[in-house]
This record gives structure tokens, sequence and C-alpha cells, in this order.
């Protein structure tokens, strides 16, 4: 009798069993990537039912063995637009604005604004990335790779605005766009007279609860403010002027572990029907069996389907989640830009890929164009070219080299590249006063080295 309720028990529990990481699963994989030096420290929160249970693993910098904590404070890059886009949703809710309102109704007069066949771009294109923006704008101006966004302003924002042509009309198509939403920011802040992080800590954070989430930290969080790295080298924090609605925003997993409880139901807040109605509406993006909500990606590849963001600075990586139908989430947080989001997905459902290696990083595109162009071997004479894939956040580089076709070249640094179709790692030399410049590329074929110049003429 005991063996039948055993089988009939197993058949009961299978489905939630195959969507649960084991908190020793969560401890390994935490373990091997600061041991395996992907990440100087890590902090896991999973959230269900039973409350939220932090995870953390290694240490607040290379040089600062402080352990790290769910109270250390992380820049949590993209992650950022959901917060504009909720402030979106709540003044949608309140009557304030409209989703169909046209942008040119709060900017000012004399502005020039694209369109496409008398199709005006709306405050619900930018929210959900369908207003036909590019990733980053053409004349954003990167002389600081390590703090790409420092010198772009408003001015630069509607210099864009008044010389962009759409490819398509607003609303009929899905591309990933940081300047839309840092214009959407712009906007609300036009419209409430007030900075993002001022109305977005009365707005959300306060009523969620959620005190160590700031765009300027106070000196208490600077003291928490886990340090940037590509792996086993401090780089700089981020700041982001213009793009404060995009990427600026500094939280902690125990901040962000609240406002997947918040999701959830499991923290009680006035703010939860804002919440709710930013997944109502959903559009399809690119990719298949992927929508987009108001920000949130909304994935129904495996079932359940999950709700994700993921959020990458020069330094840090942070991922955030949860199954609406198994009522889990989780968050993930890293020091380093080391790859951690499929660690996030597996965590909801054991369906979604984990690497097995972990040596690839998440480099944002704009850190990436200066890689781009044609190179000649200094020893034969041939040529061979760097070329873009463009995919919005998603870009990466292609080596188009002999007869081979272009071939995907993955980061493990902002530098490095390797290739997982082929024995080779391409390594570019930056010159040493403007590392925008590349001095030489290397390609370590099989153990054969090739070396190329960048062709500036």
């Amino acid at each position: 009798m005991n063996f039948f309720k055993k089988i009939i028990f197993s058949i009961i529990l299978a489905p939630f069993i195959c969507f649960a990481m084991t908190s020793q699963e969560i401890k390994n994989i935490m373990k091997k990537c600061v041991d395996e030096g992907h990440s100087q420290g890590m902090v896991i929160a999973v959230i269900d039912e039973n409350g939220t249970q932090f995870y953390k693993y290694g240490q607040m910098a290379v040089d600062d063995p402080t352990p790290i904590d769910e109270n250390a404070v992380f820049e949590t890059g993209s992650i950022t637009k959901i917060f504009t886009s909720l402030l979106l949703t709540e003044m949608v809710k309140n009557g304030d604005v409209k989703l169909d309102d046209p942008i040119e109704m709060y900017l000012p007069k004399h502005l020039k604004l694209p369109e496409y066949n008398g199709k005006k771009i709306t405050l619900g294109h930018l929210a959900s990335h369908r207003a036909g923006f590019d990733y980053m704008p053409e004349n954003f101006i990167m002389s600081d790779m390590y703090n790409p966004f420092s010198e772009y302003s408003v001015e630069y924002v509607y210099d864009y605005l008044s010389n962009l042509k759409l490819d398509y009309e607003p609303g009929s198509q899905y591309r990933y766009s940081n300047i839309g939403i840092s214009l959407l920011c712009h906007i609300i802040s036009l419209i409430t007279n007030q900075e993002f992080e001022d109305l977005a800590t009365e707005r959300l954070f306060k009523p969620m609860g959620m005190e160590s989430s700031k765009v300027h930290l106070t000196d208490e969080m600077k003291n928490r403010f886990a340090a940037a790295h590509i792996r086993d080298r401090k780089v700089p924090h981020w700041g982001c002027k213009e793009f404060e609605g995009a990427g600026a925003l500094r939280s902690s997993a125990k901040d962000l572990a609240r406002f997947i409880e918040a999701n959830l139901g499991f923290y009680k807040t006035d703010v939860y029907p804002v919440l709710q109605d930013a997944l109502k509406s959903r559009h399809p993006q690119e990719i298949p069996y992927l929508d987009v909500g108001h920000e949130w990606n909304i994935s129904y590849q495996y079932k359940p389907e999950i709700v994700f963001h993921g959020g990458a600075t020069g330094g840090h990586q942070v991922f955030i989640g949860f199954c609406p139908e198994t009522k889990k989430g989780v968050v993930v947080c890293s020091n380093s830009c080391a790859w951690i989001y499929d660690i996030g997905k597996n965590i909801l459902n054991k369906k979604w890929y984990l690497k097995e290696f972990r040596q690839q990083a998440i480099i944002v595109p704009m850190m990436l164009y200066k890689f781009i162009g044609d190179y000649t071997n200094i020893q034969d004479g041939s040529k061979c070219k760097i070329l873009m894939k463009s995919q919005g956040h998603m870009s990466m580089l292609m080596l188009k080299w002999s007869y081979y076709p272009q071939i995907p070249l993955y980061p493990s640094t902002e530098k490095d590249f390797f290739m997982k179709v082929k024995p080779a790692q391409i390594n570019f030399d930056l010159n040493k006063e403007n590392d925008n410049i590349i001095d030489l590329m290397t390609i370590n074929y099989n153990g054969k080295i090739y070396k190329f110049r960048k062709n500036y003429n």
C-alpha cells in the first residue's frame, strides 16, 4: 500500500518538482560562478508562498573581502525600464494620460517629430518598444567605454528626433530601444514636473517598501555599493544622465525581491493593480514565443510561461522574474558582467537551459561598435572583417574571414572573444591613450596565431 501511495504522490508532485531547483543546486551554481572567477560575488533570492530565501556567496570586490549579502547595492541596468513603464501605467490608470496619446502632446511645440504615412508615435509605443526607434541613437556620443552614457544630453535627444526617418509604421513592429524608454521617462518628467527618482520613490518604491532603490545613492548606501567587475578586474560604475529612466536605478536584492513579492501578491500594496495592468497589454517580439508587456518580457516557450527582465551595465548583472502560475519568483545579482540570466530562468523552470561553461559575458552593444571594420593580416596582407549583427540589446560581433561564412563572436571580457563553432580565441589590444582605437587583433585558431591591424584609412 505504501508503494502505491508513493507512486500517486510522485505523479501529483511531478509537475512541481520539475520546476524547482533545489537549494543545493542554487548554492552549487553560485559557488561555480565565483570560484571559477566569473563573478566576485552573487546574491540570489527565491520567492514563493512560503516566503523569500536569500542565498549569497562571494565578496563585495576583488580587493574587499566583505561578504556580499542581500543588502548589497547593484546597478540594475535595463531593469530600470520596468519602473519607467510602470509610472506610465499608473498615470494611465489614474486618467492623467492615455496610451494612444501622441508624444507631440507633451513635447516642445517647435520640435519636429518623426511619423510614418501620417501615423504618429504614442506613449504606448514607447512603453512597449514599438515606436520604430533604434537601439541607440545615431548621434550617440561615447568617449568613455566604461561610462558610455555620461555625455548624452536632452539636446542630443531632440536633435535625434528631428532628423529621424522611420522605416515602418509605429506600433507595427518591435524594436528594443534605449532611446525610446529614455524619451518616455523625459515626457513623464515634463508632465509631472518631477525627476524620475523622486516620482518612482513616491509612487512605486515607498508603497512597496523598497528603501534601497535610488538613482543617487545616500552615503549609507554607498557603503553597500558592490564594486563593478569584468571578472576579476574592477571597472567604474556607470552614470546615465538623460538615460536615467532606461538604466540608472541602483537597488538591492532585498528590494528587488520585495518587488517580485508585490507582483505575485505576497506583499500587499496599493500598487498591485498597476503591476497587474503592466502585463495585460501584450505584443509579439521578433523572437518566437516571446511577448512584451509594458517593458516586461513574457515568454511562453515552455509551459508555464514566465515574466522576466535582465539588466546589464559595464560590471554588474541583474535578473528578475516570476511565474504567475506557480507563484514563484527569482532575483539574481552579480557584481560582474559574466552571464547569469540563464540561472534565473532555470530556477523558475528547469526546462530552460543552464549553461555548463560560464565564460560568456554580457557586453552592451555600445561597447562593441569600435571593433567593426576591415582588418589586414600584418604577416601576409590577407583581409577579414568584423561586422555587427544588429539585434538591439542582443547585438553581437561577427567575423568574416576567408571563405568561411560569418561566424558569431561571444565575449568573455570587453575585448576578448571566443567562437563556439571553431577552436578560436579573438583578442583585441586597445590603445592605451584612447580605448576606442584598436591597435591589434589577434586570432588564435587551434593554436596558430594570426595578427591583424584595423584599417582606419
